[in-house]
């Protein structure tokens, strides 16, 4: 069975649109495409009065809605820098001394290494059965 589109059916038509808007699954302007292609199809070339304050009062709806989100968002968003902040701050401290730490080991390691490397050199060339060849520390 084939059914027509008749004026309660673009109504309804038009109403789908317009909740979609409200809910926000379509933008303003998808919306009034739709609207439009409707329009066309029905022979009209124009939106209605009661149509456009409706699409009016769901786009200022939808910005308040909007504004209130963002708004909401920034407060939460700051609160939780305000929260990590400190901790981040700690941690990086932390993570700071512990490699600076590491770095004074290291540097402490390889001191010991060279005097020790440098006096088994010097003990080297003190024994007797040393080469001619061996050079003599200065």
């Amino acid at each position: 069975m084939k059914m027509t589109i008749g004026g309660n059916k673009m109504r309804q038509e038009r109403l789908k649109i317009l909740a979609m808007l409200e809910d926000g699954k379509i933008t303003a302007e998808d919306a009034a495409t739709l609207l439009g292609k409707l329009n066309e199809a029905d022979g009209q070339h124009f939106i209605s009065d009661d149509t456009a304050e409706y699409v009016e009062e769901s786009l200022q709806r939808f910005a308040k809605n909007a504004e209130c989100f963002a708004k909401e968002f920034s407060e939460k968003a700051q609160k939780a820098y305000k929260d990590v902040e400190p901790k981040l701050k700690k941690a990086s401290q932390k993570a700071l001394e512990k490699t600076a730490a590491i770095v004074d080991e290291i540097a402490q390691a390889l001191h010991e290494s060279i005097e020790k490397a440098q006096s088994e050199d010097k003990a080297c060339c003190k024994e007797d059965d040393c080469d001619d060849d061996t050079p003599k520390p200065n």
